[in-house]
C-alpha cells in the first residue's frame, strides 16, 4: 500500500473541506471504499484516482505536488530533529504509537466535528432566510 498516497488523498479532501461521503459521492464510489484509500488499506486503481481528483476539481498533478509536499515536510522534520533520537523533535514529549494513534483520531474527529458543525450553522442560517437549501432562492410565504 502506497501509504503518501493515503495521505495525499486525505489532504486534498480535507482542503476542499468535504467529508469522506461527500468525496465518495462525487467520485461514484463507496463511503468504505474513500476510508479504505485514506487509511492505506487498498490502492484506488487508476481510474478510481483519477475519478477521486476530478470529482475534488483538481488537476492529476495536484497529487504529485502534494505528495512533493509531504517530502518537503518529512525532510525538514528530520533537520529539526533530536540527532540523539532520529525523527523525535527535542520539544516533543515521547508518545508511544497507542497514544499517537489515539491522537490522531481525536484530530479526525474533532475536523469532522467542525464540518459538521459549519454546514449545521449554515443551514440554519439559509432556513432562518427563507431560503430552501441548494436551491439558492427564498421561499414565498
Amino acid at each position: 500500500m502506497n501509504e503518501d498516497l493515503a495521505i495525499t488523498l486525505s489532504i486534498l479532501r480535507i482542503i476542499r473541506r468535504w467529508s469522506q461521503s461527500e468525496l465518495a459521492e462525487a467520485a461514484g464510489v463507496t463511503n468504505s471504499a474513500i476510508s479504505d484509500y485514506e487509511r492505506g488499506k487498498v490502492d484506488p486503481q487508476t481510474q478510481t484516482l483519477q475519478r477521486l481528483v476530478k470529482a475534488l476539481g483538481l488537476p492529476l498533478s495536484a497529487l504529485d505536488q502534494t505528495q512533493a509536499f509531504l517530502l518537503a515536510i518529512r525532510a525538514q522534520m528530520s533537520l529539526v530533529g533530536d540527532e540523539e533520537n532520529p525523527g523525535h523533535f527535542s520539544n516533543a514529549p515521547a508518545m508511544s504509537p497507542e497514544e499517537r494513534e489515539l491522537r490522531g483520531q481525536i484530530a479526525q474527529i474533532a475536523s469532522e466535528g467542525g464540518r459538521f458543525f459549519s454546514r449545521l450553522v449554515g443551514t440554519v442560517l439559509h432556513l432562518l432566510a427563507g431560503v430552501r437549501p441548494g436551491s439558492g432562492r427564498r421561499e414565498e410565504g
